[in-house]
């Protein structure tokens, strides 16, 4: 009897560590419906809202683009406002996600929010506000720049528009200067050649009727 109660006690506790490990999958959600944030980044839920994967990628020139993940799991639309509490970056933004949606806030995603003069430098961390539904929160939010291969997609690239400008307005220019060289000295060619015979020939045949 005693070995009986033995072996039940560590069938028990077998059982136990077992649900632990699976987490009860039979009654709680899919991990499949859930969203995951790295480790490096900010997330936060505000009722049936939850904004994950948040930070901030700058080219640490004073380029930079809000990122984030908006998973909007009720059954009513919701506007989702993130700002930047630490001012002046201008990223900041207001989303309207429906139902049952996931909405991406970042280059290439939803929506775009970027900034060309973002003072802050990768590596550092800045306060940003979440709120939907009523309910508000404040979140430390990472700076990253490309140094990790999965943040460098969403590094904005300036590109340069003032350097074509210049190159493309001097060579019509300069190619109307030449085009109109030789039409000129064509013109004086003519009439420099049309006069003399004139002139010449008028006053050979005046001079013998004169004498």
């Amino acid at each position: 009897m005693h070995l009986t109660r033995r072996a039940l006690a560590a069938s028990a506790l077998a059982l136990a560590s077992l649900t632990a490990a699976t987490g009860c999958t039979a009654t709680n959600r899919q991990q499949t419906l859930d969203t995951y944030a790295p480790g490096a980044v900010a997330s936060t839920s505000l009722g049936t809202v939850h904004v994950g994967g948040l930070f901030v990628a700058a080219d640490g020139e004073g380029a930079a683009a809000l990122v984030a993940r908006i998973v909007n799991q009720g059954d009513d639309p919701v506007s989702v406002e993130i700002s930047d509490q630490d001012g002046g970056s201008g990223l900041q933004g207001t989303f309207d996600v429906e139902p049952g949606t996931t909405y991406d806030v970042g280059p290439g995603g939803d929506d775009s929010v970027t900034a060309s003069s973002f003072d802050q430098p990768p590596g550092q961390v800045i306060t940003m506000r979440v709120s939907a539904g009523g309910q508000d929160r404040d979140l430390a939010v990472p700076v990253l720049d490309g140094t990790l291969e999965q943040f460098a997609q969403y590094v904005p690239t300036p590109t340069p528009t003032a350097s074509p400008t210049p190159r493309d307005t001097g060579e019509p220019s300069a190619t109307g200067t030449r085009t109109g060289s030789p039409s000129a000295s064509g013109t004086d060619a003519r009439s420099a050649t049309g006069a003399p015979e004139g002139d010449s020939s008028e006053t050979a045949s005046g001079s013998p009727s004169d004498g």
